[in-house]
């Protein structure tokens, strides 16, 4: 009685699940394995190529950044060299201005040539990864392939083996406990067939994302490498006229040189003229030392004339309207607001090292120099106006190197930690300690008071204890 009702649990069983989904006996080693195992390992691959093209397209946007840094640089660069170009035009004594601004170039070419190499090698990086895309599309085109075949040998099994009887399958069996074993086996293998077409789908799905990576991958590839080759033929331009213009500025340096020289030699002849040099030089020197704490203490005094500074500088803002007049009648002023002390530029030394005896030592940014001179001579006549190169407050005049030095001279004190020195002034000087004045005011006249060779204004700018270089704020 048991064996009957339980035989009729599988006819109903078998009636109520139908012949379609009798399949073949699993066939091939890909369905050994586990199917669900096999399906996960498929979506994680598939999350994997989403999450390559999103990495690819982040990397993508930064070489697109750095694409966009190179134009800029190379736009910079253009700037920088077409500024070199005028200045050389017009560099007669200006040569250490003209000097710095190549070296300044010449750093930003070496930047672009850095940055160029980092899209380089960026390239070259984005294109093995698109070469390694194009590998995975292969070799998962295969695995696809061979996948698809076995569903299809599968399919063509089961419908073969639909035109059995089920009750034939069901009696051929040697009890109905072997039947009910075939039955649960027949159903596992439906469920098998299921997950192979999933994993079908899932792989289709993973491919289509990494067809869609490679193809933006290759376009945004191109691009990059046309605008690399682009930047890199600017580059090689621009350091074609670099090298040119390094020459020139070689040649400029030589003549500029020589003039040095015979101004040196000059000033040389002129002081073995005076006699007495040993007499000199020891004056000179005890003057520099002395010039050297006048300058300590007056930047000590900066602070509390910072309220007087900004008082010039609220006057100079009111003096615009002069300034633009000035300009326009040809009296030029600098980005920074400095002018020439004197209408006339006639340059009789220029700041430096020198072998002129009579200068004191030095010692500019950790090396020593026996004779360096600390300004600029500048010699227009006896009696020619000196005027303020710019706003500021008078902080000393007169004679305030006694007794080391008998020269007369005025010192102001701009915004910024500035001063500027305009010495070997005839005795008249017309402004005194404390007194705002204006850039253009006449602060007195050319003479030759003091050490001095002749007529001329010794015109010398310090910044926070350094004696720099004057041309480095005037126009």
């Amino acid at each position: 009685m048991r064996r009957r009702s339980h035989l009729a649990v599988t006819l109903v069983a078998l009636l109520t699940v139908g012949a379609s989904i009798v399949t073949t006996t699993p066939r091939g080693s890909a369905l050994a394995a586990d199917p669900q195992h096999q399906l996960a390992a498929t979506q994680a691959q598939l999350a994997d190529a989403r999450a390559a093209r999103e990495s690819l397209q982040a990397r993508l946007d930064q070489q697109r950044g750095r694409l966009a840094e190179l134009q800029v640089q190379a736009g910079n660069l253009a700037s920088a060299l077409d500024l070199a170009r005028a200045e050389l035009a017009d560099v007669s004594a200006r040569y250490d201005q003209v000097a710095a601004l190549l070296v300044q170039v010449r750093g930003q070419v070496d930047e672009m040539k850095r940055r160029l190499d980092q899209l380089n090698a960026q390239i070259a990086e984005l294109d093995g990864q698109l070469k390694k895309v194009a590998a995975d599309i292969e070799r998962r085109t295969q695995e696809l392939k061979t996948r698809e075949a076995l569903l299809q040998d599968h399919l063509r099994s089961a419908y073969a083996e639909s035109q059995t009887s089920l009750l034939e399958v069901l009696l051929s069996a040697s009890s109905l406990d072997d039947a009910t074993t075939q039955m649960s086996y027949l159903l596992t293998v439906s469920e098998q067939d299921s997950a192979l077409a999933e994993q079908i789908r899932t792989i289709r799905a993973e491919l289509d994302t990494r067809r869609k990576t490679l193809d933006e991958g290759r376009r945004a590839l191109d691009q990059a490498r046309l605008e690399a080759a682009a930047q890199a033929n600017a580059l090689h331009l621009r350091e074609g006229q670099l090298t040119k213009m390094e020459a020139q500025l070689a040649a400029l340096k030589a003549a500029a040189d020589e003039k040095r020289a015979a101004q040196e030699a000059a000033l040389n002849a002129s002081l073995q003229a005076k006699g007495d040099v040993e007499a000199q030089i020891a004056a000179v020197q005890r003057a520099a030392a002395a010039q050297e704490r006048l300058v300590s203490q007056l930047q000590n005094q900066a602070a509390a004339l910072q309220a007087q500074i900004d008082e010039a500088r609220r006057q100079a803002e009111a003096e615009a309207a002069r300034r633009r007049a000035a300009e326009e009648a040809g009296d030029a002023i600098s980005a920074s607001g400095y002018q020439w002390p004197e209408a006339g530029r006639n340059v009789t030394q220029e700041w430096g090292p020198t072998s002129f005896v009579l200068e004191p030592s030095y010692t500019y940014r950790g090396v020593y120099y026996a004779h360096f001179h600390a300004g600029i001579d500048i010699s227009n006549g006896c009696g020619t106006p000196i005027m303020a190169a710019k706003e500021g407050v008078v902080v000393a005049s007169g004679q305030p190197l006694l007794p080391f030095d008998t020269g007369f001279g005025v010192v102001i004190q701009h915004e910024g930690g500035i001063q500027t020195w305009y010495w070997h002034m005839q005795p008249r000087v017309v402004v005194s300690p404390g007194q705002i004045v204006l850039g253009g005011t006449v602060v007195g006249y050319e003479g030759s008071t003091g050490n001095s060779t002749g007529c001329h204004l010794h015109f010398a700018t310090n910044l926070n204890g350094v004696w720099e270089n004057p041309r480095n704020w005037l126009p």
